[in-house]
């Protein structure tokens, strides 16, 4: 089930889990302001605002967890200091993400500079010692190229998104600012987090779930093909090429492809015990795959950020959640040779997690009919079942931890 890791590497605990367990904390708050938000309007201060919540506050804070166990585990990318490393990165984080929810609220220039600075020392923090870290792994597999990928176009993004955060802090708002905020976002979703989810979906759906393994030749057709296609979008907007249905044709086919071959792993997965990461996991291809056919016929902007930021990437790192704070909890209690635990499948109350996934995906639903009829109701009651879905994640996510937490 493990092969080719090296869990003799792994960094303690305590590194990833703040990490985790922070991420729905700033989710609920994300909540709260859909809830209280005076519209969905994609520009709106409020919108901006959640929206980063959303991708720095809970995707960012999971990826970077993950990656902490990941690299040194997965690719034999040690991080040097671990403690210190994720200390370091999860203050700037948290700070970084309270001061740009507050600045762009408040509309308060100061903040958004601070934010900034916050921002770029955490992030490029974490990326540049993480990058180093991969770039020096001798055999690089094709999981570790998509990680060293991901994390590039992440830096571009970040830099990118620092330039937009100072122009608005300025008032110096220039006639290229859409094009930058369309490469900001680009990179940031199909760059980072769809080449880093396919990375880790190579790695982890055959080891947690013991399915098939994904081919060499899809693993490299899967990110050389999407790398080349960013770059180039990078160069059709910058030069006005005006080739934008092109990049979506192409970017779609590639997410359809990489969805329908890891919905077929898991539905022959060889055991299959009642698992609702499953569930969770293929779900959000189903989202990711509905997600790109939407995109093509040009539906507005919100659908396809809920459909693809809710519905594919939020729905997969919940699943994903559920398997790997049990495993690190198992992993590091029983290192220390304890044996006397729980199993990873007993640490979390099946019915708990169902509950959420049920809480989750209404919640989905509610916002995407919302979306469709223009009813604030409807998106009121999403904003509602999201708050209850998160704190139940929350807890769950909690109760498997603390069987590590009370021992050590």
């Amino acid at each position: 089930m493990f092969a080719g890791l090296s869990l003799d590497q792994a960094p303690p605990f305590r590194a990833p889990l703040k990490f985790f367990l922070t991420a729905p904390v700033f989710a609920c708050i994300a909540g709260v302001f859909l809830l209280f938000g005076s519209s969905f309007e994609i520009h709106s201060p409020n919108t901006i605002a959640t929206i980063h919540l959303l991708t720095i506050g809970f995707m960012i804070m999971i990826v970077f967890g993950a990656l902490q166990q990941m690299l040194p585990v997965v690719a034999g990318a040690v991080i040097p200091k671990p403690m210190t490393v994720a200390n370091t990165t999860y203050t700037l984080l948290v700070l970084g993400i309270i001061s740009f929810v507050s600045g762009f609220l408040y509309y308060e220039k100061i903040l958004l500079f601070i934010s900034s600075n916050f921002l770029l020392l955490g992030l490029f923090l974490f990326t540049s010692i993480a990058l180093w870290q991969l770039l020096k792994v001798q055999n690089k597999s094709w999981i570790v190229l998509g990680m060293i990928f991901s994390l590039l176009f992440l830096m571009i993004a970040f830099f990118v998104g620092i330039h937009l955060i100072i122009s608005h802090a300025l008032g110096n708002i220039s006639t290229l600012h859409y094009d930058i905020a369309l490469i900001h976002y680009n990179y940031i979703f199909f760059g980072f987090i769809f080449l880093l989810i396919v990375a880790i979906t190579f790695q982890v759906v055959p080891m947690f779930w013991v399915a098939d393994s994904f081919s060499q030749n899809q693993q490299k057709f899967i990110i050389l093909f999407t790398t080349l296609v960013l770059i180039f979008y990078g160069f059709n907007i910058f030069m006005q090429l005006g080739f934008d249905l092109v990049y979506k044709f192409l970017m779609s086919g590639v997410t359809l492809y990489f969805g329908y071959i890891t919905i077929q792993k898991l539905k022959n997965r060889k055991i299959k015990l009642k698992d609702i990461s499953v569930y969770f996991y293929i779900i959000s291809m189903m989202f990711l795959m509905i997600g790109a056919v939407l995109w093509i016929v040009q539906l507005p902007l919100q659908f396809i950020g809920v459909i693809w930021g809710l519905g594919f990437v939020y729905t997969l790192m919940n699943g994903m959640l559920y398997k790997i704070v049990p495993f690190l909890t198992w992993f590091h209690i029983s290192s220390k040779g304890v044996f006397d635990i729980p199993t990873m499948r007993d640490m979390i109350n099946i019915k708990w997690s169902q509950m959420q996934f049920t809480l989750h995906l209404t919640s989905v639903l509610f916002f995407i009919i919302g979306l469709s009829f223009h009813s604030d109701y409807l998106l009121k009651y999403g904003a509602i079942f999201f708050i209850i879905s998160n704190i139940l994640l929350f807890i769950n996510l909690f109760r498997a931890a603390k069987i590590f937490l009370v021992r050590f």
